[in-house]
């Protein structure tokens, strides 16, 4: 089971462009969204940086590429997870998790309904934290 804060480093299928994904929210019916974190560059949105330290997947400076937050059912994760097409990483700390969910809301480039979505889902007493 997939729990707030897990990661999973997956790649996308057309080259070895492996990027960290962190799921930031409690599964809700089978569902949760993940955002993802990719190399920094100069045009990069810099909501959320992170350092080495930050996780130990993290060698550089890193950001959140809110542009690239899904909503993904578990069963699909668990899928790739099984398979061997991604795999499990340490899960981000509690301070981390609470940054990224935050530019989730505050980020220009987060699709609307991954936004209305997480909303949605962190509204509902049972997943506050």
């Amino acid at each position: 089971m997939l729990n707030c804060g897990d990661t999973f480093l997956t790649g996308d299928g057309v080259e070895d462009n492996f990027h960290l994904w962190i799921v930031i929210t409690p599964a809700n019916e089978g569902e949760v969204v993940t955002a993802c974190v990719v190399t920094a560059h100069k045009r990069s949105e810099r909501l959320v940086v992170l350092n080495q330290g930050d996780h130990p997947f993290i060698q550089h400076e890193s950001v959140i590429a809110y542009l690239h937050s899904k909503i993904r059912t578990v069963p699909d994760i668990e899928e790739l997870l099984n398979k061997g097409i991604a795999k499990k990483r340490d899960p981000v700390s509690l301070e981390l998790l609470k940054r990224i969910q935050a530019g989730l809301v505050e980020s220009d480039f987060t699709p609307n309904g991954v936004r209305a979505y997480y909303r949605e889902v962190m509204a509902d007493p049972e997943f506050r934290r």
